[in-house]
């Protein structure tokens, strides 16, 4: 959670525009958001914590009128949902775990698998390229996302 703190300072000073009223009210937010993890499971974090910053943010502005605050746009200033770190991190752990999964098999399988999926080759072709029966080009398909699924399972990854 702490690899968050400078973004957030920065975005309730963009608010805020005063410095020290950024730092207080995110330390206000880290403290909002611990005392609520024990009591729900925070599935995207960033997103809590920014929703909490801004809160408090506008609070705070509700309550000293005085001073002048400024709106941010959310929607000029984060990455969409592919581009989350999150996202990306979780894309590169499938892609990580699926070539682990080809790995496992055997070059038979994975050629055919490689070959169909990725290359996008019909049956057809496969068997001609390989010189093997179409029916056994299917018979390795199947075996090899079967395989592939149970190795995937296996490593509880949902």
């Amino acid at each position: 959670m702490q690899q968050y703190y400078k973004e957030l300072v920065l975005f309730v000073h963009k608010m805020t525009g005063d410095k020290e009223l950024s730092l207080e009210i995110v330390q206000e937010t880290y403290a909002k958001t611990l005392e609520r993890q024990k009591e729900i499971n925070i599935e995207n974090e960033r997103a809590f914590l920014y929703k909490v910053a801004r809160n408090l943010t506008f609070d705070y502005s509700k309550k000293n009128k005085n001073k002048q605050f400024i709106e941010y746009d959310d929607e000029r200033n984060f990455c969409s949902k592919e581009e989350e770190p999150d996202e990306v991190l979780m894309e590169t752990k499938k892609d990580e775990l699926l070539l682990e999964a080809l790995e496992s098999l055997p070059p038979y399988l994975k050629e055919v698998f490689v070959l169909h999926f990725f290359d996008g080759l019909d049956k057809k072709k496969i068997a001609v390229i390989l010189n093997i029966n179409v029916n056994t080009v299917q018979k390795y398909v199947i075996r090899a996302t079967t395989q592939l699924t149970k190795y995937i399972e296996d490593k509880d990854w949902n």
